[in-house]
């Protein structure tokens, strides 16, 4: 499957391998797999699997959108895991199960990022709330693209080994 994956992501890596290298266009690549499925998640679970304003879940009420996220969250993370470690950095030397413990505290800071920046556009200065979810995933792309690369897989340098 991991060949296949790097297969299609490689057929289109040519016409930019001037401006980008091929580890950050498959970086790219994945996490625009990861955003899309994660917005189509939010969208759905928006729109179609929450109706209401307010969502019982179990003792807590959350509003529609919150709830969203959840579902988003509980969908676009493990995903985003699998395909990090087992597409993108690949020459990693870190412990899976140390990779994990550090990528599950970057959607910890994330998820709480994601939920504070989202309240803000979308219930302070009202901006509707799908807007607000792209405007939030667009700004923590960069933040987590340096934790990833420079902390959770910690990559050397492949001429360095």
């Amino acid at each position: 499957m991991r060949i296949a994956i790097l297969a299609i992501i490689d057929f289109f890596h040519p016409p930019f391998k001037k401006y980008i290298s091929l580890h950050n266009f498959r970086y790219l690549a994945t996490g625009g797999s990861t955003f899309v499925l994660g917005y189509v998640v939010y969208y759905l679970s928006f729109y179609h699997l929450f109706t209401t304003e307010e969502v019982d879940v179990f003792y807590f009420t959350l509003k529609r959108g919150t709830a969203a996220m959840a579902v988003d969250f509980a969908v676009a993370i493990p995903y985003s895991f699998v395909m990090n470690r087992y597409v993108v950095f690949t020459h990693s030397e870190v412990r899976g199960r140390v990779q994990l413990f550090r990528f599950m505290n970057l959607q910890f800071i994330n998820i709480l990022l994601n939920i504070s920046l989202y309240k803000f556009l979308a219930d302070v200065l009202l901006i509707y709330p799908t807007v607000a979810r792209f405007a939030v995933q667009i700004l923590l792309a960069g933040f987590s693209y340096i934790y990833q690369h420079y902390f959770t897989f910690s990559v050397k340098k492949l001429g360095k080994k």
